[in-house]
């Protein structure tokens, strides 16, 4: 098939059963290497992946600069964003409340967005036939995924590093499906619409917002409760706040967002209060699993999360608190949350 042949009715069926689907966003675009590919170089070569050696691999390096390396004969991407929902400004640092990242308030998108994309993939083999190659990927793959948005039309970089699309906010999980066949791309995004505005940046409460819009995650708060796996240092616990797991500051601040409304009621994860935090304290590993297996909370491990809530917790200066990470100091199994443990008690005041 040959890119003139039906691209445009291919296209434009295929964004009306994303839509059906659930997703907000969907664009096309080629699979030409990302021109923008020498900021992610950057960023590695300044350590901002932290923890995450992997993201500097030559696999990932390779596969992101070049996407025929991940799926060879690719010739168009499909990008797509699902939206998920953010609070308020005037939500942010409520007192004796942890708060979740609004991404975690449904089932972990690593189990329900490739159900969701499978389907559009057997849309795309009624379009374009069965013997059309189709791989789909969300969060699962070496790709500079925004790169790949912005060029499919769907939004620009905002400052705070996240794709905002003038529609509908920058709170978007991304995805991307690869076919074989060419399918004329949309046009690019132009220019972007973030001007003098520094919002975010002022707002970020480890200041781990960079000037050419990347994320040091080696502060950041999303990282530090999510994907790094050891002690998060004393000199960063009052910046975490009350942020559980995750962290939404930059995109709740943000002016393209304020739109957005608070949590949907069919959440399943609220924000704890006080006593519903000390609860995580007496989980074994064994009650986590069963609690947050379809979770995003899960990524954080049960060593994770019960870190992360001895941080909230100590943050909050409330003598439930100090009581409850006492005794948990005293009969906790793992050695490294009871040292942890013992300091948040030292510096409680």
């Amino acid at each position: 098939m040959s890119p003139v042949d039906g691209s445009e009715l291919v296209k434009k069926n295929i964004k009306a059963e994303a839509m059906r689907l659930g997703f907000s966003l969907c664009g096309f675009t080629n699979a030409e290497p990302p021109a923008d590919f020498y900021r992610y170089e950057a960023w590695l070569l300044q350590g901002c992946q932290a923890g995450m050696d992997y993201l500097n691999s030559e696999r990932h390096r390779e596969q992101r600069h070049d996407p025929t390396r991940l799926m060879p004969g690719v010739k168009t991407i499909v990008s797509l964003g699902w939206r998920y929902p953010l609070r308020r400004p005037d939500q942010l640092n409520q007192a004796d409340l942890f708060q979740i990242a609004g991404y975690v308030t449904d089932t972990d998108y690593h189990l329900f967005l490739p159900q969701r994309m499978q389907l559009l993939s057997q849309i795309l083999h009624n379009e374009l036939g069965n013997e059309v190659e189709i791989n789909v990927y969300t969060d699962s793959a070496p790709i500079l995924e925004r790169e790949l948005a912005v060029r499919a039309g769907l939004g620009w970089i905002g400052k705070n590093s996240c794709l905002i699309s003038p529609k509908f906010g920058s709170a978007f999980l991304l995805a991307e499906i690869y076919l074989d066949v060419e399918i004329f791309p949309d046009l690019p995004f132009a220019g972007e619409h973030c001007g003098n505005c520094r919002r975010c940046m002022d707002a970020c409460p480890t200041q781990c917002i960079q000037s050419d819009r990347t994320i040091d995650s080696r502060k950041c708060i999303s990282y530090l409760t999510i994907e790094h796996k050891g002690e998060i240092p004393l000199s960063l616990h009052s910046s975490i706040g009350n942020w559980l797991f995750g962290c939404d500051v930059c995109q709740m601040v943000c002016p393209w967002n304020q739109k957005l409304s608070m949590f949907d009621p069919r959440s399943i994860l609220k924000d704890l209060s006080v006593e519903e935090t000390i609860e995580l304290l007496q989980l074994d590993k064994v009650q986590f699993a069963d609690r947050f297996r379809q979770s995003a909370i899960f990524r954080a491990k049960w060593k994770g999360l019960l870190r992360n809530a001895l941080i909230v917790l100590g943050n909050s200066r409330n003598p439930l608190a100090s009581t409850s990470i006492e005794d948990f100091a005293d009969h906790v199994s793992d050695p490294d949350l009871g040292i942890m443990a013992r300091a948040i008690l030292n510096n409680f005041s």
